[in-house]
């Protein structure tokens, strides 16, 4: 059984978290699969997010699927509406043969066939056995077992050791390096801005922005965010009146490819305000 739901509209589609469809318990689920046909148009983002969901009944019967609700933010009457479709009822019949036979193909998983009631995936391997008798104390075999771990333990603690040892060095590295490297991006930023490039001088503005920050605090930028990222730099000693400039660096820098308006001058604004705020993070940040 395959549902497929489609929400259009304006706005950044892919954010929106896929409804959720109660099958019955009877039901094998499968993960659902997205299909966001979002493109850019004057009015901002806007198209179509299509959501397939698939599920297999395991015996015949009639079954009711609920109809699924879909909550949003409507800016005209500037109040929340729900949407839902009518309930889903499916009679399922049994299959010809004494066993049910099911088979899947979809991306998000692997096929299935069901090969009898209760049982599936019978796999056969060949078990070696050994004589009884020929695992005895004192025996090669039985110094290796105590041997070979406490080798191997001894092995990894000086890697682990020799590898702490490289990390914080390289971490060093990042920490003084962070301003040279912001600032070798912010250069290439200034030449995307002649060249009047405006995604690549956007995405190259908050590489300089995240990266500096990453490298300052010697924080991967994948575990940085908006949310947490007031806490890491006032655990640093910056104050509250700075930390609010660099994160309206980084809005201004996402929204303005975006806003209608004189592009030059929004582009010369981030450029600016970006080159200022990472001079100043650099006579702030403390270690």
């Amino acid at each position: 059984i395959t549902i497929k739901l489609v929400i259009s509209g304006t706005g950044n589609l892919k954010l929106i978290s896929n409804p959720e469809i109660k099958f019955p318990d009877d039901f094998e689920v499968y993960d659902p699969k997205v299909d966001n046909q979002v493109r850019l148009t004057r009015e901002g983002l806007t198209g179509n997010k299509v959501i397939e969901y698939l599920a297999i009944p395991r015996h015949a019967g009639t079954y009711k699927i609920p109809g699924v609700s879909f909550s949003y933010f409507d800016i005209r009457s500037k109040s929340y509406k729900t949407l839902k479709t009518e309930d889903y009822v499916v009679n399922v019949e049994k299959g010809a043969g004494n066993a049910d036979q099911v088979i899947a193909n979809f991306t998000n998983k692997e096929d299935l066939k069901v090969l009898g009631e209760d049982i599936r995936y019978i796999k056969q391997n060949e078990v070696t056995l050994q004589p009884k008798g020929s695992f005895f104390y004192g025996s090669m075999t039985y110094w290796l077992f105590y041997i070979i771990p406490a080798l191997a333990f001894i092995i990894f603690f000086i890697i682990y050791r020799k590898q702490a040892a490289e990390n914080a060095n390289v971490a060093k590295m990042r920490t003084k390096k962070a301003n040279k490297v912001a600032t070798k991006r912010m250069k290439l930023a200034g030449k995307l801005l002649s060249e009047n490039k405006k995604d690549a001088f956007y995405d190259e503005v908050l590489k300089a922005l995240w990266g500096y920050i990453s490298d300052k605090l010697n924080i991967p930028v994948s575990r940085l965010s908006k949310d947490n990222i007031e806490e890491k730099l006032r655990n640093h000693g910056v104050n509250e009146e700075l930390i609010k400039e660099f994160l309206n660096a980084l809005n201004d820098c996402e929204f303005a490819r975006f806003a209608p308006g004189d592009e030059n001058q929004a582009m010369d604004k981030v450029y600016s305000s970006s080159i200022e705020v990472i001079s100043k993070m650099e006579n702030s940040i403390k270690h």
